[in-house]
């Protein structure tokens, strides 16, 4: 259960930034390709609807190049007319948790993760109006003016916090965390005060001052809607190159109510190494104040290599360390993980994933996941 030095992990992740020459979609596929997020996806942070790039790259099973064999002659589309798009993402996990040295049985359960339906219509070039129903509830739903001037857009609705790297596990250390993964509770254990899957209104305004380069900045609720003064300030600055993504972001919330403040900022990376090998990093710091003159002091690492094997398999290993306050000791977590994609047709992926959970503070943990993803 021993702990890395952080200091030593930001050094090295400064020397990965800066050396690298200057040459969600998932950060990993805007790394391959050299393509900023809005490539493929309606919101310019990634995630969520795709447009007819995002969708022939998906229906290609993740290329840009068009599949081959059985697959090659697919001919599909997402749009109904000339102006609404449609599209999903669904999500099935299967997961096992068993502690260390523990008398109780393991946790063996299916969870339905996602069940999102995206409706979005651009009626022109310069607007983009979306909504996903996700499983029980409306998540994202917003408008957006965008193509403007210097690519300026503006956006208004409920969306989420645009803040470092937009990775599609929620539960990695610099998103909502990985502790008690048992009792299925996400979103208390890591680098973010907020669950990164949630959705808080608010506007977002952005710019591509030059080429390959975005810069965005939100003011949200930081919360539920009249609680609190819309006091939660987000941005990022990304610049995306042929072999290399990088950026810079921050965020701070002032809960009027309570006094309580969350301040949070982070470099982020990804690099493409050789054609099918691609490195992510992403490293942070932060400040939390309880209102009641309670400091904490969070730390995050998270560092992942993805390898294509063909166009159907892809292997990943991960390293998330989180330390919620690195002047208490007891309060430092690290996972492990080791996990295999298989596409075996378009639009569906099937997801295995082995975590070993090293936390100061209890037992050390393993899981076993398995996930199938449908999405169109």
């Amino acid at each position: 259960m021993s702990r890395p030095s952080l200091l030593a992990s930001l050094v090295l992740f400064g020397m990965f930034v800066v050396c690298i020459p200057r040459a969600s979609a998932l950060p990993l596929y805007a790394t391959r390709q050299g393509l900023a997020c809005s490539t493929c996806h309606f919101d310019p942070q990634g995630g969520g609807a795709r447009n007819d790039f995002g969708f022939q790259f998906e229906k290609n099973r993740h290329a840009l190049t068009p599949d081959t064999g059985k697959w090659a002659d697919l001919v599909l589309a997402n749009k109904i007319g000339d102006a609404l798009y449609f599209g999903t993402n669904m999500r099935q996990q299967y997961t096992l948790v068993k502690e260390d040295a523990s008398s109780g049985a393991a946790v063996s359960t299916f969870f339905p993760m996602q069940g999102a339906l995206y409706a979005t219509f651009a009626p022109h070039p310069n607007l983009t109006i979306t909504m996903n129903h996700d499983l029980r509830q409306v998540r994202d739903a917003w408008g957006m003016i965008h193509d403007l001037p210097l690519g300026l857009y503006v956006k208004a609705g409920q969306f989420r916090v645009p803040f470092g790297l937009r990775i599609d596990d929620h539960t990695g250390a610099m998103r909502a965390g990985f502790r008690e993964a048992s009792a299925g509770s996400f979103g208390t254990s890591g680098f973010l005060p907020y669950d990164p899957r949630d959705v808080e209104g608010g506007l977002e305004v952005g710019l591509t001052p030059i080429f390959g380069m975005l810069a965005s900045a939100a003011i949200t609720n930081g919360g539920a809607a009249f609680v609190n003064h819309a006091q939660a300030l987000s941005g990022k600055v990304s610049y995306f190159g042929s072999r290399f993504i990088g950026g810079i972001s921050g965020y701070h919330n002032y809960a009027s109510s309570s006094g309580r403040s969350e301040t949070r900022g982070s470099l982020y990376g990804g690099l493409t190494v050789l054609p099918d090998l691609q490195l992510l990093a992403e490293a942070g710091i932060g400040r939390g104040d309880d209102g009641a003159g309670t400091l904490t002091d969070p730390k995050g690492l998270y560092a992942e290599a993805d390898y294509r094997i063909g166009r159907a398999w892809l292997v990943r290993a991960k390293y998330d360390f989180i330390d919620l306050d690195h002047r208490v000791a007891g309060r430092a977590q690290e996972r492990y993980t080791v996990e295999t994609d298989y596409t075996p047709v378009p639009f569906a992926d099937l997801k295995l994933s082995l975590r070993r959970v090293v936390p100061e503070d209890a037992p050390d943990e393993n899981q076993l996941l398995l996930q199938w993803h449908f999405y169109y």
